[in-house]
């Protein structure tokens, strides 16, 4: 694009933007050398950052580029791109973060991008990095990337690093450190601390008080810290308040559980008292009946509350009704194993195993998934 476009369309925006503000502030027009600045600054961040016109001129609201930075900005610039990162990712990280091109290269930028070289981000792990945490290098080397990396990475590895990069600008001498060293004072495992953080890293920045609480909890009904379960029980338990835990035990007491089979249930499975209500009320309704079973049937196997009632509880139930009509089911076998299958095992055992036996299976199974509830598909 040329200057002579580019000055036309920012005096062009800049009149249009006068003109519609007009009769909302008071502020006097902008002076000619402030206009003079921005167009160089717009002019700039178009031809040598590839930023859109109408981003560029976002961009130049809130930094100033001018003859005597110019050569600081360009050095930002290609270290990015010495490190491969592409035209549009540059350009990105500019609009997102204007500050950037004010940084310094030598004894920031470079030795920051530098660090997480030596630490195993190369290429797009570095790219992956970085586009996903805009602020990281905005923050202090010393005081935050070095002591929060060197922190995490023992319990969680380098890769997970890369999708929680947010870990590594958070608060880590209140809030994380805290927490981990909590957690592992009372014997969990770095390798359970890694799972913790990867499946549910948010509680970890949150007070320390709300961790204690619920650890004390499970320690209280029974858990240990030190066992494989007990990271997913204390999942659960972080993903719900104090009164909605209690909101939630006393739902389930309503239908007629006692503790002692809510807490079995919640053994085996941690993860059904993470369910709404709705959804325990309809896969109860659905086993006690259309399938007939027992409660002691459904608390020994809580998995059952994973699965959703019409998109897959119900096809693969209609599934077993025409194997046993055909008599091609084994006799005595458990119902709720079969319905908690994983897609593929029980498209294999219980419906591509019998193509022939029962040619019209499939297509009945893949319907019945698709079907309708109440004009609305089952986002369940």
């Amino acid at each position: 694009m040329s200057n002579i476009s580019i000055k036309y369309l920012i005096s062009h925006m800049q009149k249009r933007f006068l003109l519609s503000s007009a009769t909302l502030s008071s502020a006097p027009p902008l002076r000619s050398s402030g206009t003079s600045s921005s167009a160089f600054s717009v002019q700039y961040l178009v031809n040598s950052c590839g930023i859109p016109l109408e981003s560029a001129l976002s961009v130049s609201q809130k930094i100033q580029i001018d003859e005597k930075n110019q050569q600081n900005a360009q050095s930002v610039v290609e270290l990015f791109k010495s490190h491969n990162f592409s035209a549009s990712q540059v350009a990105e990280l500019i609009v997102k973060r204007p500050q950037l091109l004010q940084s310094r290269v030598e004894g920031n930028l470079q030795p920051k991008l530098e660090y997480f070289v030596n630490k195993g981000f190369v290429g797009e792990r570095l790219h992956m990095l970085i586009m996903s945490n805009y602020t990281i290098l905005l923050r202090s080397l010393d005081s935050q990337i070095k002591p929060s990396f060197e922190y995490l990475s023992w319990c969680i590895g380098i890769v997970p690093i890369n999708r929680f990069s947010w870990l590594l600008t958070s608060n880590l001498k209140d809030n994380i450190q805290p927490n981990l060293d909590y957690l592992k004072g009372e014997g969990m495992s770095a390798s359970s601390l890694g799972k913790f953080i990867t499946l549910h890293p948010r509680p970890i920045t949150q007070n320390l008080d709300r961790m204690v609480y619920a650890v004390n909890l499970l320690k209280n009904l029974g858990f240990e810290p030190s066992s494989t379960i007990f990271v997913h029980t204390l999942r659960t338990t972080l993903s719900m308040s104090k009164s909605t835990w209690k909101k939630k035990i006393e739902f389930m007491k309503s239908m007629g559980w006692e503790d002692q089979e809510i807490m079995l249930a919640f053994k085996r499975n941690p993860f059904f008292l993470a369910c709404s209500e709705k959804k325990i009320k309809d896969v109860m309704d659905f086993c006690l009946n259309t399938m007939k079973l027992e409660p002691k049937n459904v608390i020994a196997n809580p998995t059952i509350f994973n699965f959703a009632v019409e998109k897959t509880l119900r096809p693969r139930y209609d599934v077993v009704k025409v194997l046993e009509l055909k008599d091609l089911l084994k006799e005595n076998k458990n119902i709720l194993s079969i319905l908690t299958r994983n897609e593929k095992n029980f498209l294999k055992t219980y419906i591509y195993k019998y193509i022939n036996e029962a040619p019209g299976l499939l297509n009945m199974y893949l319907d019945g998934k698709k079907a309708k509830v109440n004009g609305v598909l089952d986002a369940k």
